[in-house]
């Protein structure tokens, strides 16, 4: 193994972003841990990468909602590769799209526990060895446009997103603080032509459902999206907004919030509440 050849850790990456990811970090000739869930897809990805690329391609079966998976993950990357250069918290799934009354502590929980506690429990697995090595390492973790502001039928999903960017700060001010050899940085895409919603039924027999998965399928596909990010985290930035759209609804949240005003309703609502609307109309009709 060429021992200078920089190592790339990627959570949810049999499919979507992190597939999209994995040939990035591929085609710059680092090797590629992919992680993720979906045993079968990983296993085909794994094969059919390997063929394609000279670097070296892992897979490693994890659930990001449990912390010994996570711990394993870390130990299997270390124990082929003797480095990490880049991790990228990126498993995440959307939840339910309903009315927070609609939801149970359940259905919260579920998004909580692979959006945000599998970023931690990432985190807490890793540093231990990234702290060790002599070069600088770095941490990406995928929030979302949701991180930033937030909108109807996503309460879920926005929640455990606006904790991830939070999540992100306070690890930069810690490691900052501590001068520590490690980086941060976190990504605010928009919509993303993915399977997101692949992992989260309708939670009633409703036509938003289709709608939305038709919007996600018509938008910009993941691999614009990840070159930007990986340009981005060469740099070394700390927030990746790869949508021009996305800093226009930051700002005008930050608008609203210092001229105490009502939450300001950016395009995206208002798509999401024309779609909700002609779902309604549809499933009543």
């Amino acid at each position: 193994m060429d021992s200078v050849k920089r190592v790339a850790v990627i959570t949810g990456a049999a499919s979507g972003i992190g597939l999209a990811l994995t040939k990035a970090c591929l085609g710059r000739n680092m090797h590629v841990v992919m992680a993720d869930n979906a045993v079968t897809d990983l296993c085909d990805q794994v094969e059919l990468l390997s063929s394609q690329y000279e670097a070296e391609v892992l897979g490693v079966v994890t659930d990001v909602t449990k912390p010994a998976s996570l711990k394993h993950l870390a130990k299997e990357t270390f124990a082929r590769f003797e480095r990490i250069d880049w991790l990228f918290n990126n498993a995440g799934i959307s939840g339910h799209l309903a009315p927070l009354w609609e939801l149970t502590n359940e259905h919260m929980r579920k998004v909580m526990d692979v959006n945000l506690h599998g970023v931690i429990h990432g985190i807490q697995a890793f540093l231990p060895f990234m702290f060790k090595q002599q070069h600088r390492s770095h941490i990406i973790n995928m929030a979302s446009l949701y991180g930033l502001c937030s909108g109807s039928q996503m309460t879920a999903y926005a929640m455990s997103k606006h904790a991830l960017v939070a999540l992100s700060e306070s690890l930069y001010f810690d490691l900052q603080r501590l001068d520590k050899p490690v980086d941060v940085s976190v990504a605010c895409p928009s919509f993303v032509n993915t399977k997101l919603l692949t992992h989260s039924a309708p939670l009633h027999n409703s036509s938003l459902h289709s709608m939305l998965n038709d919007l996600i399928g018509r938008s910009r596909p993941a691999e614009d999206i990840v070159e930007h990010m990986v340009r981005e985290v060469e740099k070394n930035n700390f927030y990746i907004l790869p949508d021009r759209e996305v800093k226009d609804y930051c700002q005008q949240r930050n608008d609203a919030i210092v001229n105490q005003t009502p939450p300001h309703h950016h395009s995206l609502e208002k798509i999401i509440s024309s779609l909700s609307k002609r779902a309604t109309a549809l499933d009543y009709a």
